[in-house]
C-alpha cells in the first residue's frame, strides 16, 4: 500500500472522530471525546492506515484477546489479510499457514510457535489464546467467504533453541525482536499492498518513546526505535498505534479512571479528542524501574497512542490464565529447565506449575 503524508492520516483520523460524536472541550479546557463501539471504531482504522498495533494492555489480557475474536468475525475484517502476534517464532511460519490453512497438524509441532520463542523459558505462551487465535482463524478460512485466506503471521526471530548455547547467543536474537517484527510487517503485509493488525506489548508500539535502557552517566540518550517507528521509518504515517487500558500507576488508578466515567464496555475514541489522552505517559508505565518513568517526562498518553480501547475497569479485567498442567510433562519441563540453564535465566521455573489468578489485577 502506498504510504501517506501524516497530515492526510491525521485529517482522515479527525473525519473518523466527528463520526462518532467527538465533542470539541469540557468546560475546564481538556478534550472530551464521546466514544465509540469498539469494534466498529477500529475497523474505521483501516481506512487510513493499513496497519493497526493493538497494545494488548497487559500481557496475557483475556479481555484483548476476547475482543480481537468479536473483530476477527465481523464482516469488515476480510479486508485485513493478517494477525501478527507478538508471541510466535517466525522459524515455524510455514506450521501456522498450514493450520489456518485447514492443514492436519499435530499440536506437538504447533506448540513450537509458542513454546520455542526468544522468550523462553518463562513466558512460554501456553495461554489457550493463542491456540486459539491459531483456530478461529482456521475457522475463518474453511468455513466464511474471503477473497483471501486470513493469515497468523509470527514476529519473533527463528531461535532454534539447539543451536543456543550461552547466554550471549541468546542476547543477540533478543535485540532483535522488534527488527523481525518489523520484517515480518513490511515483507509479508506492506509489500504485498495488503493490511494487518498487530497485537502485542506496548512497548513496542508507543510512540515518542524515550530510551529504555540503561547508559552510563553523563552520555546522551539514544532514540528508541519500536516497531511503530521502524515501520513508519519507510512507510510514513502506514501505523495506527491503539492503547489498551489496563496497567495503571496503584496510586493513580482512580485519578485515571475517572476519565472513563460513562464509557461502554467495549470501546474506542481517539486520544487527541478524550480526557484520557492528556493522563501522564509515566502513570500507565507502572511496570517500568522509577528511573526510566522519569524519562517520559511531560508526555501524555496522547502522544504515545492514537487511540485508547476501553474493555473495562481493571477491577473488571481478566488474565488469560496459563495451562499450569503442562509443566508437569517431564520432558518439556527438562528442556525448559536446560534452557534456564543455558541463559542463566535467574527466576524461578517452579511459579509456571502454580494455578493463576484469573483476575488480571
Amino acid at each position: 500500500m502506498t504510504s501517506m503524508p501524516r497530515r492526510a492520516l491525521l485529517s482522515g483520523a479527525m473525519a473518523v472522530a466527528a463520526t462518532a460524536g467527538l465533542s470539541t472541550a469540557r468546560a475546564d479546557g481538556a478534550p472530551q471525546g464521546r466514544p465509540c463501539d469498539a469494534v466498529e471504531g477500529l475497523l474505521r482504522l483501516f481506512a487510513t492506515t493499513p496497519v493497526v498495533a493493538l497494545n494488548e494492555g497487559a500481557h496475557h489480557l483475556q479481555d484483548c484477546w476476547d475482543f480481537l475474536a468479536a473483530v476477527m468475525f465481523h464482516p469488515g475484517f476480510r479486508e485485513v489479510g493478517a494477525i501478527v502476534i507478538e508471541l510466535g517464532n517466525s522459524r515455524h511460519q510455514n506450521v501456522a499457514d498450514d493450520f489456518v490453512n485447514g492443514g492436519i497438524v499435530r499440536k506437538s509441532t504447533l506448540q513450537k510457535i509458542w513454546r520455542d520463542t526468544t522468550q523462553s523459558p518463562f513466558a512460554t505462551g501456553d495461554i489457550p489464546v493463542i491456540f486459539r487465535l491459531l483456530s478461529l482463524a482456521r475457522t475463518i478460512n474453511l468455513h466464511t467467504r474471503r477473497a483471501n485466506p486470513l493469515r497468523v503471521l509470527l514476529a519473533d526471530p527463528p531461535i532454534d533453541w539447539t543451536q543456543i548455547r550461552n547466554r550471549d547467543d541468546h542476547g543477540r536474537l533478543l535485540s532483535q525482536r522488534d527488527d523481525s517484527w518489523t520484517e515480518v510487517i513490511t515483507r509479508e503485509v506492506l509489500a504485498r499492498q495488503q493490511r494487518c493488525l498487530t497485537i502485542g506489548g506496548g512497548l513496542h508500539f508507543f510512540r515518542n518513546l524515550p530510551f529504555l535502557g540503561t547508559v552510563p552517566p553523563g552520555t546522551p540518550l539514544p532514540s528508541h526505535k519500536n516497531v511503530s517507528a521502524l515501520i513508519e521509518q519507510k512507510h510514513p504515517g502506514s501505523v495506527s498505534v491503539v492503547h489498551t487500558h489496563a496497567i495503571v500507576a496503584r496510586d493513580k488508578i482512580a485519578q485515571v479512571e475517572h476519565h472513563l466515567n460513562g464509557w461502554a464496555r467495549p470501546s474506542i475514541a481517539a486520544t487527541a479528542r478524550t480526557s484520557y489522552g492528556t493522563v501522564a505517559a509515566a502513570d500507565i508505565m507502572s511496570d517500568l524501574p522509577p528511573e526510566i518513568r522519569q524519562r517520559f517526562g511531560s508526555l501524555t498518553v496522547a502522544d504515545l497512542a492514537d487511540h485508547v480501547l476501553f474493555l473495562g475497569r481493571r477491577s473488571e479485567l481478566t488474565a488469560a490464565v496459563t495451562d499450569w498442567e503442562v509443566f508437569y510433562e517431564p520432558t518439556y519441563w527438562a528442556e525448559l529447565n536446560r534452557r534456564k540453564a543455558l541463559i542463566e535465566f535467574p527466576r524461578d521455573l517452579d511459579q509456571l506449575r502454580q494455578e493463576e489468578n484469573p483476575a488480571m489485577f
